[in-house]
């Protein structure tokens, strides 16, 4: 599913990104704040994407205007999680083939040892067998001790 989250929503925007989610967050496109909005709703309705938004007033114009839009209440991103998977009728997982970068939003490929031997330092290299880059910033991913506790935390939703 594709979203366009607003300025609020980054920490849930990235974990969105985790779960495979092709999401556009306002605060990765350097737009004024006075003109967010209604790049927020353009980019909803131009890209088909669902419209995350703390602002219940945004929300409303969206309606208004056709826009597919989720007010989303919580300020804790485990309940947003939630509130966005009973919303949009989108069971959330996190699974690594299906992630895409919580940074840029681009798409990750599975990588070798070999691509990644100059990118990761030598005892990640030596103690993991997996790797994923991102082919838009390049950034390399691998199951570190930060896998364990984003697992946990996505259990606490489904």
């Amino acid at each position: 599913m594709k979203f366009v989250a607003d300025g609020m929503l980054g920490k849930l925007a990235r974990w969105l990104r985790l779960a495979g989610h092709d999401v556009t967050y306002i605060g990765d496109l350097r737009v004024p704040a006075n003109e967010q909005d209604d790049v927020l709703l353009e980019r909803a309705k131009l890209q088909r994407r669902v419209l995350l938004t703390c602002d219940l007033g945004l929300h409303r114009r969206a309606k208004r205007a056709g826009i597919r839009s989720a007010y989303v209440e919580s300020n804790d991103v485990v309940r947003q999680l939630v509130e966005v998977s009973k919303r949009c009728g989108q069971k959330i997982e996190i699974k690594p083939e299906n992630s895409r970068c919580p940074v840029c939003n681009g798409s990750l490929k599975l990588a070798s040892k070999d691509d990644v031997k100059n990118l990761v330092p030598a005892t990640v290299l030596k103690a993991q067998r997996e790797f994923w880059r991102c082919g838009k910033c390049g950034k390399t991913y691998w199951h570190g001790t930060h896998w364990k506790t984003i697992l946990e935390m996505a259990s606490r939703y489904n």
